[in-house]
């Protein structure tokens, strides 16, 4: 059996709307860290594309 309440652990509450903000298990401190990553990521892989293409 499941816990239900395991599946509230990333819920969260905005203006009046509840959403899950994504998985619980992440290795950055921080959403904007994450999308800081994921920008300098794409920013590599478009340069090497760029320059290798």
């Amino acid at each position: 059996m499941t816990d239900k309440k395991s599946q509230d652990i990333d819920l969260q509450e905005e203006a009046g709307a509840k959403f899950h903000r994504g998985s619980a298990l992440s290795i950055f401190a921080s959403d904007r860290q994450e999308d800081f990553v994921a920008l300098l990521l794409a920013m590599l892989i478009a340069l090497g594309v760029y320059f290798f293409v």
